[in-house]
This record gives structure tokens, C-alpha cells and sequence, in this order.
């Protein structure tokens, strides 16, 4: 089969296509005749070397499945061959097949297209489970949505709606702004033309701040994070697209914030496959049943062949890019 493999980090000229063996399912396992596989800003960082944790090189790269089951492991009896799936792998995503734990494949339906379905493991489900049980906005309360024209942020505008909270989007062009818009954010900020992006929020909110932060890039951000929140409010940060934060900014700005009694609440998405399967299951449901019904979208930004996926990771460090990049095994 063909795969996208990286012996060493670096650039996207160590994206390498290579020829390997179909792998075999090991008990309680699928694997998936991928049809489209979605690319997330992790695959990024983690052949730039800078995501965390890493994995032991080499890999195949890629998270994010839909296909086709052509093989059962032992024990799996929920799940049958020839049935279209949707599956985080945790790797191996960007190849012809791939092995994913049965736990975590999900029938897809006839009615989702298969390359939408391939940009929802990881984003869509962390979009849901941010929106919905991480922290999940009260009517009339005010969200801040980093990278609101990305994958998990433009998933974020529609679903932080549609509970009833103000969405403000934070976005780095205006072109983004207004994709941002079109997916539900009542108000857009774009943080390289704006100087003060905490004093803006206050505005928006007369004075009070935002009561929940969506933030997938951390790094020197956190400080911002603080400076517009409203007392009692929320934080999650659920990525390092910017970097690791510095120690000392973080504890000056949370004890700063502390009368406030701020909640930061650290997410990754393996913690609610892991230890709430069924509440994982129940929220692909959901998902699926926002987008259906047009409360969520998340625009395909562009598909390219297996083959391409050093020009794929391009146009998402480009950062043109709006919505999900998705790579085709079998183009």
C-alpha cells in the first residue's frame, strides 16, 4: 500500500511516499480501507518536531480516517466488514488502509459526505466536546473562539451558537472574518490589524469580558487569555499552534486574575475517547445531527492526492488555508 512516512523532522521534504505492507488488525481493531484522511496542525507540529508528546520516528503520519472495514480484529463484534466508517487512528491515517481501535470507529451515514467525515475525528469531536462538555457556554454568555476560520474553529462558531452564547471570532485576515461570520460568530476580531485584542473583547462586552475562551494556540497568548475574561470565567486551551507558553507569563498572569477566581481547564480529545466512550459515541451523534441540520458546518479548504501531502502541509502553514485540508489515498 502506499503511505506517507517521516524518518526525521523537518520541513515537508521529509513527507516521504513509500510502498508498505497492508497491516493486520490486532484484536479489538478495524481496519479501514481509507477513502479520504483529514490533516490537523498536529500532523504539523509533530513533523516539525515541536508537538507534544511526540511519537518514535518513523511514522506514518495522520489521525483522521473514513472509509470502508475490510478486516475485524479478534473481539470486535459491533462493527462488520464492508461498513462505512468514520475513525480516529492516534497514526497511520495518511495511507491506503489503516488500523484504528473498533472503540473509536463510528458508522458513518449515508447522508455525510465521506471527505466532511474525514475532517471530524479530531476536530469536529474536539469542537463538541469543548462546546458541549468541557465547557459548554449558557445562553447569553460571550465566547471567544481562536482560529475561528480553522477546522475546529469554524465547527466552534455554530455550535457555541446554537447553546445560545455571542460569539467572538479571532481571526487573522479579513477574509477569514468574514468565512467566520458566514459560520455563525456575531463579532470578528482580526488580531494582526488590531492592537489591543483584550480591550476590544471588553467593548464587545461592556466592560465585563468573555465568560469562555476556546484556545488551540497558547504560546504568548495566554496573557490575552486572562486579560479579557470575565470573573468566574473559563479557559481551555486544547492546543500549542503558537508554541509552549512561558512559565513565568503564566503564573504572573493567572495570579493576576486569581480574585477572579478564573477555571483553566487543559483538554486533549484522547482523554474523552478514553475514559468516556460512551459520551464520545453520543456526541458523534450529535454532531452529526447539528451538521445535517446546517447548526454547524465546517467547509473543505482543499483535496489533494496521498502523493501531494508536502504541498497539502504547505497550504496549512501557508495559513490561507479556511476550513479542513483533506488527502485522497487512492487519487
Amino acid at each position: 500500500m502506499k503511505a506517507i512516512r517521516i524518518k526525521e523532522h523537518g520541513g515537508v521534504e521529509v513527507l516521504q511516499t513509500i510502498d508498505l505492507p497492508v497491516p493486520e488488525p490486532g484484536p479489538g481493531q478495524v481496519r479501514i480501507k481509507v477513502e479520504a484522511a483529514g490533516i490537523n496542525f498536529a500532523d504539523v507540529l509533530t513533523r516539525r518536531g515541536t508537538y507534544y508528546p511526540l511519537p518514535k520516528l518513523p511514522i506514518v503520519l495522520g489521525t483522521d480516517a473514513a472509509g470502508t472495514i475490510d478486516a475485524l480484529g479478534e473481539g470486535v463484534t459491533h462493527l462488520q466488514a464492508g461498513q462505512r466508517v468514520v475513525a480516529v487512528s492516534f497514526a497511520g491515517a495518511y495511507a491506503q488502509y489503516v488500523i484504528a481501535p473498533a472503540l473509536a470507529a463510528v458508522p458513518l451515514p449515508d447522508d455525510i459526505d465521506v471527505d466532511l467525515a474525514a475532517g471530524l475525528p479530531v476536530s469536529g469531536m474536539t469542537a463538541y466536546h469543548l462546546t458541549h462538555t468541557v465547557a459548554p457556554p449558557a445562553p447569553g454568555q460571550t465566547v471567544v473562539n481562536y482560529a475561528a476560520a480553522g477546522s475546529v474553529g469554524s465547527l466552534v462558531n455554530g455550535l457555541a451558537k446554537d447553546r445560545g452564547a455571542t460569539v467572538i471570532a479571532l481571526v487573522g485576515s479579513e477574509e477569514k472574518a468574514a468565512r467566520a461570520r458566514e459560520l455563525g460568530a456575531d463579532h470578528t476580531i482580526n488580531y494582526r490589524a488590531e492592537s489591543d485584542v483584550p480591550a476590544r473583547v471588553r467593548e464587545l462586552t461592556g466592560g465585563r469580558g468573555a465568560e469562555v475562551i476556546y484556545n488551540s494556540l497558547m504560546g504568548q497568548t495566554i496573557a490575552d487569555d486572562f486579560a479579557m475574561l470575565a470573573p468566574l470565567g473559563h479557559i481551555v486551551w486544547f492546543g500549542i499552534a503558537a508554541g509552549m507558553p512561558n512559565t513565568k507569563l503564566l503564573l504572573a498572569a493567572m495570579m493576576r486574575k486569581f480574585p477572579d477566581a478564573p477555571t483553566v481547564t487543559l483538554y486533549h480529545l484522547l482523554a474523552s475517547i478514553q475514559h468516556d466512550p460512551q459520551r464520545h459515541l453520543q456526541g458523534w451523534q450529535e454532531l452529526f445531527a447539528a451538521l445535517r441540520e446546517g447548526r454547524a458546518r465546517l467547509p473543505i479548504h482543499a483535496v489533494f492526492p496521498l502523493s501531494e501531502a508536502a504541498a497539502a502541509h504547505d497550504e496549512i502553514e501557508s495559513r490561507v488555508s479556511m476550513g479542513k485540508i483533506i488527502l485522497k489515498p487512492w487519487a
